[in-house]
């Protein structure tokens, strides 16, 4: 008896031990892969230098020339190369398809993505694929000290992933529930947009996107603005006329008669009557009433929703444009999320008016719009304000 207990002791000890040495083998696996990335990305450090130290003298770090230039730099070493909010198209964007066909085929295969946040910040993905998984490493740069920085490094295997027919290559990070912590899914536009679509969707649709306001989630015309809240469109037109710092969250204004409908009228043509059936105008002052949304009680922004993508146009005869939009979520893991079409009349002197919107087609519910409190609410969170 005292024989087989001093053998299960000791096979015991050697798995403690094969065990203890897996994990130091894993450990320094890492360390070893991390310092050849780091060591890969210190060697970008001498000739990136003139990019970063114009920018921050423009203080353009975050322009997108200063990107562009970003991704044009770590491409010409070989590297794949998107930009944060996939308006740029992906440099050295065939090596990321091969890697990706290959997964799909459940080929063994690796690539590089660099992902260029500002000037001063790149994250790089370092991604392998066998029997169709996909393992990624994730590591963040900084500038700092006249090199590049580690700042965090990161493994995981894609919980699940999706290359798309439209081109979007979608990636998901396992997180269990009640996790509050970043995103765990990433997108890459990898097949390339055409750039006349990317100006249309940086001038007319960014903009406003989708976020508190249902100008591009619902369907009307000149003929009939039912489907939109003139207040939320207000909010987004002080934005692109750079005038949100005159008026505070959670307040009430009385905005003159003129300036209202002036800035509306620039941006739609509607009548003041039309204004005024949909808000509050009071005639013994020709005011209108403006309520900014309160942060605390009828904003509720969620961090994560659809952003667009204009994929194509027509000129139309009377002067007008009609913009095809595709709503991209990568929460969803969706690339056409919904499709919507923009009018747009095209002025003098660069200017421009929103004709009509029609969504043609929706996978998804709009679950991230928060409705604007009523007057009785109002009252009750905010009192007289």
């Amino acid at each position: 008896m005292k024989k087989i207990w001093k053998i299960f002791v000791g096979v015991i000890f050697l798995a403690v031990c094969s065990g203890c040495g897996i994990k130091k083998e894993q450990k320094k696996t890492i360390e070893d892969t991390k310092e050849k990335i780091y060591r890969e990305c210190e060697m970008l450090a001498e000739g990136y230098r003139n990019i970063y130290e114009n920018a921050v003298k423009k203080n353009a770090l975050y322009e997108l020339s200063t990107i562009q230039k970003s991704m044009d730099y770590f491409g010409k070493y070989g590297y794949a190369v998107i930009d944060s909010y996939n308006q740029l198209d992906m440099v050295q964007s065939i090596k990321v398809d091969d890697f990706l066909k290959k997964a799909e085929k459940e080929k063994n295969g690796k690539t590089t993505i660099f992902q260029v946040i500002a000037g001063d910040h790149f994250i790089r993905y370092d991604l392998k694929t066998k029997q169709g998984k996909i393992d990624v490493e994730v590591s963040s740069f900084k500038w700092k000290e006249d090199t590049w920085q580690e700042t965090y490094y990161h493994e995981f295997r894609a919980n699940s992933w999706k290359y798309t027919e439209n081109g979007y290559f979608f990636i998901e990070e396992y997180h269990p529930a009640g996790y509050d912590g970043p995103s765990g899914y990433r997108a890459f536009r990898v097949v390339p947009l055409n750039k006349k679509c990317r100006e249309l969707n940086r001038k007319y649709i960014l903009p406003f996107g989708y976020t508190l306001n249902k100008l591009f989630t619902s369907n009307w015309s000149e003929k009939n603005y039912d489907g939109i809240n003139f207040y939320d469109v207000f909010d987004r037109l002080l934005s692109m006329e750079e005038k949100t710092d005159e008026f505070k969250e959670g307040k009430t204004y009385e905005i003159p008669k003129e300036s209202f409908e002036a800035i509306f009228q620039k941006y739609f043509n509607i009548s003041a009557e039309i204004l005024q059936t949909g808000t509050v105008f009071h005639t013994e002052t020709q005011t209108y009433r403006y309520r900014t949304r309160g942060i605390v009680y009828d904003f509720a922004p969620t961090p994560y929703i659809p952003y667009p993508e204009v994929v194509s146009y027509i000129e139309n005869q009377d002067g007008t444009i009609t913009l095809e939009v595709n709503a991209v979520w990568p929460q969803k893991e969706l690339d056409q999320a919904f499709c919507h079409s923009v009018t747009i009349r095209l002025l003098d002197k660069d200017r421009f008016q929103y004709v009509s919107n029609y969504v043609s087609r929706s996978e998804i519910e709009v679950t991230w719009y928060t409705e604007r409190l009523s007057d009785e609410k109002w009252e009750e969170c905010y009192g007289d304000n």
